[in-house]
């Protein structure tokens, strides 16, 4: 059966542009995932570990067919073809894709939590996704993405480049 999947994605090592689009590419290419909608792309500032290179960041909506640890599986395996190696939590990366929703699914075992943590914190997250879902309810806090947007008490700057 197919479910919406909402994937988050970030890059700020490298060709940050590159990275992304490689992803996107990447999982639109596989049978089991259709891509259906894309936010704008925005450069932000880094979330946790300040000093180190912007990010680039935008969220995708994907048709998907693959369990939830599948996909998890399949966007590890898109990471590292996009060159990620292990680097500490929150440091410089070529790509991270976080799987952010997976229909109204609630998931929280060691390796896997969905909705992501921290997504009502994080305008990196929540702008991409008011481009995409607003009025999206979050299985959790019970409110839209809009309204998590607008409540946010994150002062990181996020701004538009396509």
């Amino acid at each position: 059966m197919a479910e919406l999947v909402v994937l988050g994605f970030g890059s700020n090592k490298g060709n940050r542009l590159r990275n992304i689009n490689f992803a996107l590419k990447t999982l639109a290419l596989n049978k089991e995932l259709n891509l259906l909608k894309v936010s704008n792309i925005y450069e932000t500032e880094p979330w946790g570990f300040k000093k180190q290179k912007s990010f680039y960041n935008c969220a995708a909506v994907f048709l998907c067919r693959l369990t939830p640890a599948e996909l998890l599986e399949t966007a590890k395996r898109t990471e590292k073809k996009a060159g990620r190696t292990n680097n500490p939590k929150w440091q410089a990366r070529e790509l991270d894709i976080d799987i952010l929703f997976y229909g109204n699914l609630v998931i929280r075992k060691h390796l896997i939590k969905i909705p992501h943590p921290y997504i009502e914190c994080r305008n990196f997250v929540l702008k991409p996704l008011v481009d995409i879902i607003p009025g999206y309810r979050h299985p959790v806090l019970k409110n839209d993405i809009y309204s998590l947007y607008k409540s946010s008490k994150d002062n990181c700057k996020v701004k538009q480049i396509s």
